[in-house]
């Protein structure tokens, strides 16, 4: 896809989802551009996807919608231009308005999961020829992603991870450590499940590789999957369905969230 296009279709998801918000708020948009100092006519071609914006503006709206977060989030994804793929990117708007995430991991730890150190090192050997201000952006653009696990209501989410992800060694041995930490703490939130498929799990569907499934109002379910190079939303429902189904058989093969934490504090404590 052209990039042309590729900014254009953006700038449709984005401007839907901020009418959408704006009419759960309840405000027209001369009140939203009131409350915002956002001109009405931007709003309008906002919302109508016809032109981009500054951050600022958008920050204004999130404030005045009282979004939380997820306006900014999303715009922050199409539009910042910094430390994502852009195959990525539709993946990313998602998230900032979804209300179920099921991942399943085959090789990595989930992106909205990952310590900074891991993030640091798997992105040195995706590519080891970045600048360190190149590392630095897609540090920040992954910590960004995260933090709709901190809102007050997050999306309803289930990490399926593969054990063997967990007992991957690098060259750094503190990375895997602080990694495990992470997921040690992150396993107390609410609304949010980690379970491990143990490698003892005979074979299953998910050996095929890693996945996600996303629940959005107003778009429906999708699943995306990621190669090396590439990445694709599969929006067609008997598609959506057979992932749905290899999800939950991988999660009947899980360990149950409770003993999942016991099994990483068990790895965690054999590194060092």
């Amino acid at each position: 896809m052209e990039k042309g296009n590729e900014e254009g279709e953006a700038r449709v998801r984005f401007g839907r989802l901020l009418k959408k918000i704006r009419g759960q708020a309840g405000l027209t948009q001369q009140e939203l551009a009131a409350v915002s100092l956002v001109a009405q006519s931007t709003i309008s071609d906002l919302e109508l996807g016809k032109k981009g914006t500054r951050r600022d503006p958008v920050v204004r709206l999130d404030k005045a919608l009282t979004a939380n977060g997820i306006i900014l989030g999303a715009w922050d994804a199409a539009f910042s231009g910094v430390g994502m793929t852009t195959y990525f990117r539709e993946v990313a708007e998602a998230e900032q308005s979804a209300t179920k995430i099921q991942d399943y991991s085959l090789g990595l730890v989930p992106g909205l999961l990952q310590a900074e150190q891991y993030i640091r090192a798997i992105s040195e050997l995706a590519e080891p020829d970045a600048t360190p201000e190149a590392l630095n952006q897609i540090l920040e653009a992954r910590q960004k992603r995260q933090r709709i696990l901190e809102r007050d209501h997050p999306p309803r989410s289930t990490f399926l991870i593969d054990e063997a992800v967990l007992l991957r060694r690098f060259r750094d041995p503190g990375v895997m450590p602080a990694q495990i930490d992470r997921l040690i703490e992150l396993s107390w939130l609410s609304r949010l499940h980690i379970q491990i498929v143990p490698i003892e799990a005979e074979g299953h569907a998910g050996l095929g590789g890693s996945f996600i499934l996303m629940e959005v109002p107003g778009n429906g379910a999708f699943a995306y999957i990621e190669s090396q190079q590439t990445g694709m939303t599969l929006k067609h429902p008997g598609v959506v369905a057979s992932y749905e189904r290899i999800f939950a058989e991988l999660r009947s093969a899980a360990l149950p969230a409770s003993v999942s934490r016991s099994r990483m504090e068990e790895i965690r404590g054999h590194i060092e």
